[in-house]
């Protein structure tokens, strides 16, 4: 299961809808990098300058389909637009037969994770909830993990 928050969430989801693309596995195109899931939390995923020719954004990749993928998004986030996050996820859930779940959080600013509250437990319980129905197979591993078993 790959997450990320901001830049992270852009960085976890390219990784999710690019899996096992040769493309992004220069050296190594036969390995597997394949995810369970993808969370991203007030994730940027618009596109950006860059030199290289392959195409930036999550945009230019979510219609391939993808991993199962949660997107959280404060309503009130001045640095990332949660329009831009509802978007991709609308995206990501006409090209993709896994679930694609976006939950955004009435009145929520960028980084609403920084400090406990009861509305981030209640982020951490539908993260859970998630990867338990979307990604059992990670829901699973985790679940031994915490008991202290092997995975």
């Amino acid at each position: 299961m790959l997450t990320g928050s901001s830049y992270g969430a852009r960085l976890a989801t390219l990784a999710g809808f690019t899996a096992n693309d040769p493309a992004f596995q220069p050296g190594f195109e036969l390995a597997d990098t394949s995810v369970a899931a993808v969370v991203g939390l007030y994730g940027y995923y618009g596109g950006i300058t860059s030199r290289h020719s392959l195409p930036s954004s999550p945009f230019d990749y979510a219609g391939r389909g993808c991993a199962p993928l949660l997107i959280v998004h404060g309503g009130q986030d001045t640095l990332t637009s949660p329009e831009q996050a509802r978007a991709l996820a609308e995206r990501a859930r006409r090209g993709s037969a896994s679930p694609v779940v976006y939950a955004e959080l009435p009145g929520a600013q960028h980084s609403f994770d920084l400090l406990a509250s009861i509305r981030f437990e209640a982020v951490i319980d539908g993260i859970q909830a998630f990867t338990a129905s979307a990604a059992p197979r990670f829901g699973r591993l985790h679940a031994g993990q915490a008991a202290g078993g092997a995975a």
